[in-house]
């Protein structure tokens, strides 16, 4: 699955790039986080409600910053279990300076789902995807402006 999109905050390119890159905030644009464990400055862990269909627990997700070119982009990776099923997800965020003298952010995301969610049927995993995915871009853009 692949989602992609834009926006714009007012934080400079710089200030975005180091909320990106800090776990101990980029763990706060995730819904219904009951636990945040950081590692180090590049992996954290998290535990989360998540709800699809009939489905409803916590997984476990182990994060990381997997890659950064400075004040322009960060790609995130985590893997999320539980539920008898697993999530793959990588997100990239390109940065550049805002003609409106912010920043302006293009993002995408990939996710790869296995298990009994991946059962659930296409349009409810894809419904409550793009539900997840734009929290954390609404909360993500919050924090950011």
């Amino acid at each position: 699955m692949h989602y992609d999109g834009s926006f714009e905050v007012s934080a400079s390119k710089e200030a975005s790039y180091a909320f990106a890159t800090d776990p101990e905030k980029i763990t706060t644009i995730f819904p219904d986080v009951q636990d945040v464990k950081i590692l180090d400055s590049e992996n954290f862990k998290l535990k989360t409600k998540v709800g699809i269909s009939f489905m409803k627990g916590t997984m476990d997700v182990k994060g990381n910053i997997a890659e950064k070119i400075p004040s322009s982009f960060v790609k995130l990776k985590a893997k999320a279990n539980g539920l008898g099923s697993s999530i793959d997800l990588e997100s990239g965020f390109s940065m550049e300076a805002s003609s409106k003298g912010g920043t302006a952010v293009k993002w995408t995301a990939d996710a790869v789902i296995g298990g009994l969610i991946a059962r659930v049927g296409s349009r409810m995993i894809d419904s409550a995807a793009q539900k997840y995915i734009e929290q954390i871009i609404s909360r993500l853009k919050q924090k950011l402006s």
